[in-house]
This record gives structure tokens, sequence and C-alpha cells, in this order.
């Protein structure tokens, strides 16, 4: 059964997926196929919150770096926080691994999540099941103890030199 599977196996999560990279999108559809998941994936972000409320999207996965003319990746979360009927959905901001990025901006913008492109299929599977609910696979719960002692670490090593 997937590892989202609540309470029937009939029943679909909606992904809406926005990168204006092709690959990308394709990637996100290949990972969520054997996950009983609906993605639709759009290049544009000023589709994003029309996309997201007929849809009835469950998380919104926005690239950070979307084609010129369009919102930003930020700007497109903050669009999304800011609407009543969209402000409760999660997201994830994917960053570009080459870029400099900062933590607290995605925060800032309304991020409820980051991951750093490209992206382990795994590593996606888990931070959607982590914001959406559900059980997740048993890789899971090591994976995010493993983080949170890495983060408790990071902030106490600056402390300590202080």
């Amino acid at each position: 059964m997937p590892f989202w599977a609540v309470e029937s196996s009939t029943f679909m999560r909606k992904i809406l997926a926005i990168d204006d990279s092709k690959t990308i999108r394709l990637a996100i559809k290949i990972t969520f196929a054997a996950e009983q998941a609906e993605v639709v994936a759009v290049s544009k972000g000023s589709e994003a919150v029309a996309r997201a409320k007929h849809m009835g999207a469950q998380v919104v996965l926005v690239d950070h770096s979307l084609a010129a003319g369009e919102p930003s990746g930020p700007e497109v979360v903050k669009t999304l926080k800011a609407d009543p009927s969209t402000a409760n959905t999660p997201v994830i901001l994917m960053v570009p691994a080459k870029a400099q990025y900062d933590e607290a901006a995605a925060s800032s913008c309304g991020a409820d999540d980051t991951i750093t492109k490209p992206f382990e299929s795994q590593a996606l599977l888990d931070k959607v099941a982590a914001l959406i609910g559900g059980g997740a696979r048993q890789a899971a719960p090591a994976a995010a103890a493993k983080a949170a002692a890495a983060k408790a670490a990071a902030a106490k090593a600056p402390a300590a030199k202080a």
C-alpha cells in the first residue's frame, strides 16, 4: 500500500507542481506515479492559485526560479499563502543547488519546506508525506530524526564558539 494511503486504496493525493523545466515536471510525475497521487504539472507561476483551487491541491511544489516574465517562486508562495482558499495548503519551494539560498528567505515567503534540485525521489516523497500527513515510509522517521539531530548540533556549534 502506498505510504500515504489513509483509509482507502482508491484515495488519491493531489499535488500541484510548478516548474518551467519540462524535465523536472516529468521527474515529479514519475516520482509519484506509484504512490496513488494525482500530479498536475504546470510551467507558469501565474497559474498557481487558480490551479491549486480548481484541483484542490493538498501540496504545492514550486520552483524557486521560474521563467522570465513569470512571478518568482517566492512570489508564487506569497500569493498562495495570501489567498484564503490556499493559505493552509503546504508549499515546498524547490531551490537550485548551484545558487546560494537562505532557508530563512523560504520561511519569510511562507514556504512550509524546501528541497534542493536536483532532488532524490525518496527525499521528495518523504517531505510531501511529512507535510500532508499519513504514514511515511520506514526510512522517513529515521531520516527526520537524523536531520533534527544535525540541526540541533549545528545550532549548538555557533553558541559554543561564541
